[in-house]
């Protein structure tokens, strides 16, 4: 692929070097030529010659171009009129030409041609845009465009003339004739075809963020709630006349758009105070000013450049747009282009605007230099002049500097406004940072600082009393009923709370269910604020849907010896005498309606397993598996107890389970398993409604968390497991890995022993694995002795 440049001085020199080129093209085989015209010139008359002559010299040659606000060939200022041959080498590389009307069909039906004629050109690599002016966003040409296959790539410019101010531009080609109102595109491909495209901008964002508040296609009528246009005079001083498209490109807005930074500048600034842009900017993005850097930009066009000499280009079509002539007016309008010259041969125009697919979006850009760098053929070694190191010396015009200043003074301003609020919200907020919003009492922080404040004083004399408060049940009030009736059970209970101490002392809601009173109420007052709360309680649950009880421990900050204890300690006593009240509250009341109930359940257990011959007698193993484990741990008598009921019981909620889902033989799927691990959740609730112990009912619900936090239902991890809890999980372990299933045969007790010792840490408590292991030979005994008459597997 080659090129050969034409000035149009005449017609007259310009068709004698034309023909001189076309005996040049005989002697070298004819290769496949076509012509690419850019000119300043818009006048069709004017443009006639040159289209008559082409077609004279070459009369099977396409032409197109369009015109522009300056040419550029081998990165410099060309001609007004400039005339680039393109050579062809290779007879695999195709092009088509094709030239579109906007006064004729939307630009939505054009966007959609253009994507089926891909479909019909499976050789089309790259498509290369020339745009006339349009009087609508090209955002519909862009999304209509990113249906086109991802390795498609799309570059170009929207065509303009010497006055970007100015709406006027125009196209024209050998397929479509002269047009003021559309749109060429040109297909490259072949399998010899390669291209690469790429960006330039530079811009660096300044002062604060702008969301897009209000905003209608390409009319940007509000940033942050104020006229868009307002932000250009009121941060930069930029005034609404004439002027005002040339100053603001001073400072375009950077715009978040399909994960890409796309420059944006104001086609025009409206009379309502919106501005005018050249393609559409959503409502909610948040987009900043702009301002361009000198330094960085011609780094950056000295980093692409580098890129685009590593892929070793045969021609380079550069599309800059016209606004960076004016950022660059102490130098010649291509000055930012040295780092490319030499790299290969190039032609190129300013444009109004710039056409660049990144990331398989289409996107039009402002003030962006835009590069294709096209080849036939792989990569080969080419001698080419060394690109020119650009100097970046350039001195600051004084209207930039009197706009940063405005810029930075209005920023300063508006600073301090914020600070003011700031100031004002936060003494707003110091009223309410010690207060719960859920129950209208002191918070955690207000409690601390008054323990901050007893902690400092000195005195042997004061009365200070702690009372620390549970309410009993809320997190399977939560489960059973939902969040809200939990809620409704914490604001009954900061009522009472607050109904019996608040005359007395300070009440607080220092946790999710915890509460704390700090009073100097006289010791003989304690045991009526104390029957006060207990009265409200019970006048509450009288009308009460959800049952409340709290759970209340006391701690004077001195002993009767008239020792004051620590604030930890003090905390300390509080907490524990709390948890003994608790203690008190779990247990369950023996009636016979209670029996009743434990009766049925123990019924349910042995459904459970008669449905399932493979479990039979699962849960009294697990029971006495727990039992033996419990025992090796030296626990109380007690927790022993409680521990073995827990082990029977821990399979009661799979009554709530399909029997497809239980006997089911093949392997279970995700949302069949979703379902199974419900059944510790349902079997907690169905105790729930029996009286059983909280204590037993964590149990339950937790048997199948893992130490290592990855269990089920809530992901408990390591000691946050109830100890009944992590010992049943063992024992349930060991009767389903040595029994016999539907879908399985039983594994040997020395395939079950190296497995929890594989798992310690892991899925199980490795120190009550460890003493598991220690009595396996009891587990053993116990096992055997209860599957009598069964061969004993090793």
């Amino acid at each position: 692929m080659k090129n050969r440049i034409f000035a149009f001085n005449d017609a007259v020199s310009f068709e004698r070097e034309l023909a001189q080129f076309s005996n040049w093209s005989k002697e070298n085989g004819s290769p496949t030529v076509f012509f690419q015209i850019h000119s300043e010139e818009q006048n069709p008359e004017k443009l006639k010659p040159i289209w008559n002559i082409l077609e004279r010299v070459f009369p099977n040659a396409p032409w197109f171009g369009g015109s522009t606000s300056g040419n550029i060939v081998d990165c410099e200022k060309a001609s007004e009129i400039s005339i680039s041959a393109i050579i062809i080498e290779r007879p695999t590389t195709k092009f088509q030409i094709y030239q579109y009307d906007f006064s004729k069909k939307s630009i939505s039906d054009i966007a959609h041609e253009i994507a089926e004629e891909t479909l019909r050109t499976p050789w089309v690599k790259a498509i290369e845009i020339y745009h006339c002016i349009p009087p609508f966003s090209t955002t519909l040409l862009c999304e209509g465009l990113d249906a086109l296959a991802p390795d498609i790539q799309i570059f170009g410019g929207i065509v303009c003339s010497p006055d970007i101010t100015s709406p006027n531009s125009c196209i024209f080609s050998s397929v479509g004739g002269y047009s003021k109102t559309g749109l060429l595109v040109v297909f490259y491909g072949g399998k010899d075809f390669h291209v690469e495209s790429r960006k330039i901008s530079g811009w660096k964002p300044i002062g604060r963020n702008f969301h897009v508040t209000r905003s209608q296609g390409n009319v940007l009528y509000e940033l942050s709630g104020i006229p868009a246009y307002e932000v250009y005079n009121k941060y930069l001083n930029i005034q609404n006349d004439k002027n005002f498209i040339y100053n603001a490109l001073e400072f375009p807005m950077l715009y978040e758009h399909n994960g890409i930074s796309i420059v944006r500048s104001a086609g025009a600034s409206n009379p309502d105070g919106s501005l005018t842009m050249s393609s559409d900017i959503d409502e909610g993005s948040i987009v900043r000013l702009s301002y361009g850097e000198p330094q960085l930009i011609i780094e950056k066009i000295k980093a692409e450049s580098e890129n685009a000499e590593h892929f070793a280009p045969e021609v380079l079509h550069i599309f800059s747009c016209a606004a960076r002539k004016a950022f660059w007016s102490q130098h010649d309008p291509t000055f930012e282009l040295a780092s490319f010259k030499g790299i290969a041969s190039n032609t190129g125009f300013f444009s109004h605007g710039e056409f660049l697919r990144e990331k398989g979006h289409l996107n039009q850009h402002n003030i962006t230099l835009v590069i294709a760098s096209m080849r036939e053929g792989p990569i080969t070694k080419r001698e080419h002049a060394k690109s020119e190191i650009i100097s970046t010396k350039r001195t600051t015009r004084l209207p930039l500097a009197a706009r940063m200043a405005t810029f930075i003074r209005e920023t300063s301003f508006e600073l301090e406004q914020i600070n003011s609020r700031l100031r004002i919200m936060n003494e707003h907020l110091q009223d309410v940072a010690t207060t719960d919003s859920l129950t209208g009492l002191e918070n955690r922080l207000a409690f601390d600082s008054l323990l901050s404040t007893i902690s400092q004083e000195n005195t042997q004399k004061n009365l200070w009393t702690m009372f620390l408060m549970d309410v009993n049940g809320l997190k399977y009030a939560n489960d059973t009923f939902g969040h809200q009736a939990g809620d409704e059970l914490i604001k009954a209970a900061a009522n009472a709370i607050k109904k019996a101490y608040g005359a007395s002392g300070n009440c607080f809601r220092i946790g999710g269910d915890e509460f704390a009173v700090i009073t100097h109420a006289p010791l003989d007052l304690h045991f009526h604020l104390y029957s006060a709360l207990q009265n409200n309680i019970k006048e509450y649950n009288k009308k009460a849907l959800y049952h409340l009880s709290i759970a209340v421990g006391k701690s004077r900050l001195h002993n009767d010896s008239g020792t004051r204890k620590s604030i930890s300690d003090w905390k300390m006593e509080a907490d524990l005498n709390m948890y003994r009240d608790k203690v008190r509250y779990h247990k369950p009341v023996k009636n016979s309606d209670n029996q009743s109930l434990r009766d049925l359940v123990s019924c349910l257990i042995s459904i459970v397993e008669a449905k399932d011959p493979f479990t039979a007698d699962h849960s009294e193993r697990v029971k006495a598996f727990s039992e033996l484990i419990a025992r090796s741990l030296g626990l109380s008598e007690s927790s022993i107890s409680l521990i073995t009921h827990a082990a029977q019981l821990h399979d009661i909620g799979k009554m709530g389970i399909s029997d497809y889902i239980l006997e089911k033989p093949e392997k279970l799927t995700d949302e069949e398993f979703e379902i199974i691990k419900q059944h510790p959740v349902i079997g907690a609730k169905i105790l729930l409604q029996s009286n059983y112990t909280q204590e037993l009912v964590q149990i339950v619900l937790h048997h199948h968390e893992r130490y290592d936090g990855r269990g089920y239902p809530e992901g408990l991890k390591g000691e946050s497991i109830p100890i009944g809890a992590r010992i049943v999980a063992i024992a349930d372990s060991i009767d389903a890995m040595t029994s016999k299933r539907i879908y399985r045969d039983a594994m040997s007790l020395n395939y079950c022993r190296n497995e929890i010792e594989k798992n310690l840490g892991i899925m199980y408590d490795p120190a009550i694995g460890k003493v598991t292991l220690e009595h396996w030979n009891e587990i053993v005994d116990t096992l055997m002795n209860m599957r009598t008459g069964r061969p004993k597997v090793i």
